[in-house]
């Protein structure tokens, strides 16, 4: 009798391993190719190439929608102390069993990686990163992974540690535009030098540059007698006369700062600058300010986010051009500033908001406020908004030069005018409809050649 239910339970357990196996299989039908949107390439040039991604990496399907797209890749970028980039490559699954799967990855380029190099490296850690979430599609039955490596190259790396520059990094560039019309001529003519050095402990960076605006414009006037009567030609025309009128708009400054990080939110350090503007009245202005900082997020998030407030205290030592409207030639002034900078790249956009309140010690009547505003904002997979908006509130423009102005001044940008406020805005949207997929690459009559001017 005891072999009955032995049979009857042998051949429950000898049944029921197949039918789950076979529900398991039944159940799970992997998509044909992943849906991947990637959204941070079109912030810069150069290395985040999408059409360069697009073309290397055939396995996937590259969506327009982040909505409809199994995983959301974001890319954000930072300069790193060496004076190259480090890219921050954030994939998160969004659809199906991809939901709530995450994974980071860091790609590090030298400053004297070329955009080529840049852009080969980072498709690569692209693939990688992708490739657990491929693994689970059909595509990736066809997919083949090469794990063979240079171990030359990594022993190059090893290498590289011993820095034999000490993290030194140095940067000259020069630039000349001319502009030419028929009644006026513009060259401008600049030069810049900067010198950085940056670690996880110190930031140390000196820069100078200089920038020369020569403009020429010409006045047609009607040649007029002492009565006021016009002066004819032979010909009976009036004569014309052409004056010319010459400006020229200096600016030249140096800075100099450093910053000692004491915790991961901590820092201190201070700036070193000086200043020629004309257009400020300004023959020359030196200022030191001390300062204390506070992150509140620690800097090894920066790429993706950052709060941080500053407060220092300035001293200004500066020589006018012209005499002030406050009857100063030269002073010495010190005074305090307050500010606040937020930065969130987050797979909905980006968001940077900065604020910042001053005032002279001597004088609180002097002072100013101002607030600015750079959002990108995607409401919906096809919709999406941008504003860009700056205001200050001033009641501490100490420089202005008390000589009046020629309308030729206030034209050419020579000088600044007695202002409350300054506000400058520009916002719009964009809407998207039709395919979503985003797979293909054409070049064929692509741009204006580069022209520069209207068709």
């Amino acid at each position: 009798m005891r072999i009955i239910p032995l049979l009857l339970i042998l051949t429950f357990f000898s049944f029921n391993p197949p039918a789950i196996s076979q529900t398991l299989i039944d159940n799970y039908n992997p998509p044909k190719k992943l849906r991947v949107f990637i959204d941070g390439c079109e912030r810069w040039d150069g290395g985040c190439d999408m059409d360069f991604i697009r073309t290397e990496i055939t396995a996937v399907d590259f969506y327009r929608d982040n909505e409809k797209a199994d995983v959301f890749l974001l890319i954000n970028n930072n300069r790193s102390g060496g004076g190259g980039r480090q890219y921050q490559l954030i994939f998160i699954g969004q659809q199906n069993i991809h939901a709530g799967k995450a994974d980071t990855l860091y790609v590090n380029n030298k400053q004297t990686d070329t955009d080529f190099e840049v852009r080969e490296k980072l498709t690569r850690f692209i693939k990688l990163g992708l490739a657990s979430f491929v693994a689970k599609t059909q595509a990736g039955e066809v997919v083949n992974i090469n794990m063979n490596t240079d171990l030359s190259v990594l022993e190059d790396t090893a290498q590289e540690s011993v820095d034999p520059w000490n993290y030194w990094v140095f940067n000259v560039g020069s630039d000349a535009n001319i502009e030419l019309e028929e009644l006026s001529r513009q060259i401008n003519l600049g030069g810049d030098i900067n010198i950085n050095r940056i670690t996880d402990e110190w930031k140390i960076s000196i820069s100078g540059g200089v920038n020369e605006r020569l403009r020429t414009t010409i006045q047609r006037v009607p040649r007029v007698d002492s009565n006021g009567d016009p002066v004819l030609d032979a010909n009976g025309n009036q004569i014309i006369d052409e004056i010319e009128n010459n400006f020229d708009v200096s600016e030249f400054g140096f800075g100099h700062q450093l910053v000692k990080s004491i915790s991961p939110n901590w820092s201190y350090g201070y700036d070193l600058a000086g200043i020629q503007n004309t257009r400020l009245n300004y023959r020359f202005q030196v200022s030191f300010r001390p300062a204390v900082e506070y992150n509140f997020f620690p800097e090894s998030e920066q790429n993706s986010r950052f709060l941080r407030v500053n407060y220092g205290i300035e001293v200004r030592n500066n020589r006018y051009v012209q005499e002030t409207i406050y009857g100063a030639v030269e002073e010495t002034r010190a005074l305090q500033s307050l500010r606040a900078s937020l930065g969130l790249n987050q797979p909905w956009g980006n968001l940077q908001v900065g604020y910042r309140l001053r005032n002279y010690l001597d004088d609180f009547n002097f002072w100013s406020t101002g607030l600015d505003i750079r959002a990108d904002v995607r409401v919906t997979g096809n919709f999406s908004f941008y504003v860009r908006a700056e205001g200050n509130y001033v009641k501490d423009q100490i420089y202005l030069a008390a000589g009046g102005f020629t309308e030729q001044d206030i034209l050419s940008g020579r000088v600044t005018l007695p202002s409350a406020y300054t506000i400058d805005t520009r916002f719009g949207f964009n809407y998207r409809f039709g395919s979503n997929l985003n797979n293909f690459v054409n070049q064929r009559f692509f741009g204006r050649a580069n022209f520069v001017g209207n068709d």
